[in-house]
């Protein structure tokens, strides 16, 4: 009987155990996961106030199309990707996405083309939906 209740103890205490270190992992793990958020949220500014904000203004600014564009949601990722590294290939095979963009900047010259992989534009489209 003692040998039973001995037992019960050490099997309560193991899950009481293994409860709190689910807890701590878990909170562990969602430090992680906000240190992650602001380096790509810092890596997305960065780069886009070295290369975007000379067109597209402040993120803050009220006419900042982008900024709105990307907020609202009115496109999805792959075209931004697509949009700021190849936008003269769009352009060329007439995506209306494309053609509707320019348009609404009054048929603005400047193209888009620049040497950005895909994470280094997640992260400028993750640092302006914040």
């Amino acid at each position: 009987m003692k040998i039973r209740i001995f037992n019960l103890i050490i099997l309560v205490f193991l899950i009481s155990c293994k409860k709190k270190e689910a807890q701590g992992n878990k909170f562990y793990e969602e430090l992680s996961m906000q240190r992650k958020e602001m380096l790509v949220e810092n890596i997305g500014k960065k780069y886009y106030e070295k290369n975007c904000i000379s067109c597209h203004a402040g993120k803050v600014a009220k006419d900042n199309f982008l900024v709105n564009s990307v907020r609202n949601q009115k496109r999805n990722e792959i075209f931004f990707i697509d949009f700021i590294t190849k936008q003269d290939s769009l352009l060329k095979y007439e995506n209306k996405e494309a053609l509707a963009l320019k348009d609404w900047s009054n048929q603005n010259a400047y193209i888009h083309n620049f040497g950005f992989n895909d994470n280094e534009i997640k992260a400028i489209l993750y640092y302006l939906k914040k």
